[in-house]
C-alpha cells in the first residue's frame, strides 16, 4: 500500500509540476505579445501657428503612431519630413496621415519640406 501511495503522490507531483510550467509559458507568451502590442501614440496639427504641439516626448525602442493633420493650406506646409527617420509623408488638407516607426533615443526634428516650420521629437 505505501508503494502504491507512494506513486499516486509522485504522478500527482508530476501533473502539478506540467500544469505549472505550462500556465508560466502561456503567462510569459500573453505578456510577450501585449508587450508587442504596446505603441505610444500622438497627434499633431499643422496649423497657421505651424506644428502644434511643437514638440513630442517619446519612449525610446518603442513603436511611435504619429498621426499629423494640416488645418491650414497657406505656405509650403503641405509634407512632414523627418530627415533622421527617412520619412517623407504628403500631408492632404484636413485629412490625418499617420507615420509609424520606431523611435530611438536623442532629439529629432520634424518640419515641413522647405525646413521653415520646424517641430522637435524628444525621445528618451
Amino acid at each position: 500500500m505505501r508503494n502504491k501511495t507512494t506513486i499516486i503522490a509522485a504522478c500527482a507531483m508530476f501533473i502539478v509540476t506540467i500544469a505549472v510550467a505550462a500556465y508560466a509559458r502561456d503567462t510569459n507568451a500573453e505578456r510577450a505579445v501585449q508587450k508587442a502590442d504596446a505603441t505610444q501614440t500622438a497627434k499633431v496639427e499643422l496649423t497657421d501657428n505651424g506644428f502644434e504641439p511643437s514638440s513630442l516626448k517619446l519612449k525610446a525602442n518603442v513603436p511611435a503612431k504619429v498621426t499629423f493633420t494640416r488645418r491650414t493650406d497657406a505656405g509650403c506646409a503641405k509634407e512632414v519630413e523627418m530627415k533622421d527617420y527617412k520619412i517623407k509623408r504628403d500631408l492632404p488638407l484636413n485629412e490625418s496621415v499617420t507615420i509609424e516607426f520606431t523611435p530611438r533615443k536623442g532629439e529629432f526634428t520634424f518640419a515641413c519640406a522647405m525646413g521653415m516650420l520646424k517641430g522637435k521629437l524628444i525621445v528618451e
